[in-house]
């Protein structure tokens, strides 16, 4: 018996699907660098989209990089000298022509972080296309911003942000702490929404663990090492740990310019530790499922900086970890204190120490914790649903703006 041609009504959909996704309204995706592994909720997000055909627009290509099979308009994307010219004069004047012709083509701009929604709203101006700004934390938390500390894409930004309230359509704030900071930087109230960024929740259906009796505790941590992750505190917190008879074990997943001061400090006080750079999402979620507590020492810096919510809290319960964490910033939105994690005061090294013990002397909590987590992530922040919600903001926006 022959190969049988597909039913018609097959070839028919088929065809209708061509026709629905040539349809399908068109979102840019606006960023200063495509796309860095601390950033891949961008692609998370837009990976998502099922009425919306995003496309990544960005200054300069970055490696490593977050690889998507999205679309990508870029203007320095191999470094050589003359894309360098370009993004400079784009940066400088918010003038280019290959920009310009790929917002023409979409409906809605979204930025991601303040200083990039400044950078693309004079095109989206121009072009009179509605712009959404998220704002991701620093944008709204650091007090003072300047050319030589912060550089001058921060700076423009810093010097016409009032400006960028005015052009935008909505600010999304990636939760209600940094909604509070955005308007007292003077963002129209009506203006910021909570749109908090959701996880993909299949990635975690590998069980975490089970730890074997006599094996140490292992307690994990991941964040760029800089001053208002609080790495200090932490290592403070697991030595006194370790002082009161706890046999355990550090893990720490990220890089920055404070790691060899931190390895000094877990050197001298430490019996079991472990630094692990800077990592690919997939492979610091094999870390976290071979952990045991995840531990979050973001604390506020003077300056105004410290954690705007927390997406690792949340990857940290979806693999099944109860969180013990400083309460600052957004952070106490990220979990369920009391059931899926313990919340210390802030900078507060012993108090921090003591939830840890907690954990490790109640294993029936623990356990409640360990299996409460996935399901307050799943309920609350599953990046389906989320994206869901933004898209239907979109739609909102075009329709009042059109």
């Amino acid at each position: 018996m022959g190969i049988q041609a597909a039913p018609r009504r097959h070839q028919h959909d088929y065809a209708l699907s061509v026709i629905r996704f040539d349809l399908m309204r068109k979102a840019a995706v606006f960023l200063n660098q495509c796309l860095p592994l601390s950033e891949v909720f961008v692609a998370h997000q837009a990976q998502a989209f099922t009425r919306y055909r995003p496309t990544l627009i960005a200054c300069r290509k970055v490696s490593p990089s977050v690889e998507t099979k999205l679309p990508e308009i870029i203007l320095n994307k191999t470094g050589s000298l003359k894309e360098k010219i370009q993004e400079t004069v784009f940066k400088a004047t918010g003038y280019n022509s290959l920009l310009q012709k790929s917002i023409r083509d979409c409906d809605i701009v979204h930025a991601h972080f303040g200083p990039v929604g400044w950078l693309a709203s004079g095109i989206a101006m121009r072009e009179k296309k509605p712009l959404v700004v998220t704002l991701h934390g620093f944008d709204v938390l650091k007090n003072e911003i300047s050319i030589k500390t912060d550089g001058p894409l921060q700076a423009s930004y810093a010097a016409n942000r009032k400006k960028l309230a005015q052009r935008a359509s909505a600010f999304l704030c990636v939760s209600d702490y940094i909604k509070q900071r955005a308007i007292e930087f003077g963002f129209p109230e009506e203006k910021c929404h909570v749109e908090y960024l959701g996880i993909p929740m299949p990635q975690f259906e590998t069980p975490k663990r089970q730890r074997n009796t006599g094996e140490p505790y292992r307690l994990f941590a991941a964040g760029r090492l800089v001053p208002f992750k609080g790495h200090t505190k932490l290592i403070e917190a697991a030595a006194i740990v370790q002082e009161a008879g706890y046999d355990i074990e550090l893990h720490i997943a990220g890089d920055g310019y404070l790691r060899a001061e931190l390895e000094a400090q877990a050197a001298a006080s430490l019996k079991k530790y472990k630094f692990h750079g800077a990592q690919t999402h997939e492979n610091m979620m094999t870390l976290m499922r071979e952990s045991d507590i995840f531990c979050h020492s973001s604390m506020h810096m003077p300056n105004g900086q410290t954690e705007a919510f927390g997406l690792v809290v949340l990857e940290a319960q979806c693999a099944g970890l109860p969180v013990v964490a400083f309460a600052s910033g957004g952070v106490p939105e990220a979990l369920d204190a009391g059931k899926t994690g313990l919340l210390a005061e802030e900078g507060n090294a012993e108090e921090f120490a003591a939830k840890i013990i907690t954990l490790i002397d109640h294993p029936d909590l623990y356990q409640k914790m360990s299996d409460a987590a996935p399901f307050f992530v799943q309920e609350n922040f599953d990046n389906r649903a989320q994206v869901i919600k933004l898209e239907d903001m979109f739609d909102r926006i075009i329709a009042h703006e059109s």
